[in-house]
């Protein structure tokens, strides 16, 4: 399995994702996403336009490009994104996306507006 996002380093394999997921999880603990458009699939593709985000009240977590948040910020981010997924033998083998993560490092107040 592959993982790939633009907010975070691309994972690889069973193990390193299940440790990012666990990591993103724990630093915010109350994380969703919701569908924002219907699926769309083809062939071995599916396609998924996504709206998340969560409040960080939990542990630190330092996997932005640009930074670190301490423990329990409660700094709340809210974004958008598409993701492909591939689905070999029922299983999803690659999920990649482009996450709106400037949105997302704004509101975690991990970049700032230039004035």
């Amino acid at each position: 399995m592959l993982l790939q996002y633009s907010l975070h380093k691309p994972r690889k394999g069973h193990a390193d994702i299940k440790d990012f997921m666990k990591k993103f999880r724990d630093a915010f603990p109350n994380l969703a996403f919701d569908g924002a458009y219907p699926l769309l699939a083809d062939g071995e593709y599916v396609i998924a336009r996504w709206v998340g985000g969560g409040t960080h009240t939990g542990t630190a977590f330092n996997d932005w490009p640009v930074g670190a948040l301490p423990a329990n910020t409660g700094r709340k981010m809210r974004f958008t994104g598409t993701t492909v997924f591939r689905v070999v033998n029922g299983k999803v083998t690659e999920e990649i996306g482009l996450d709106d993560g400037l949105t997302a490092l704004l509101q975690l107040d991990l970049v700032r507006a230039v004035k």
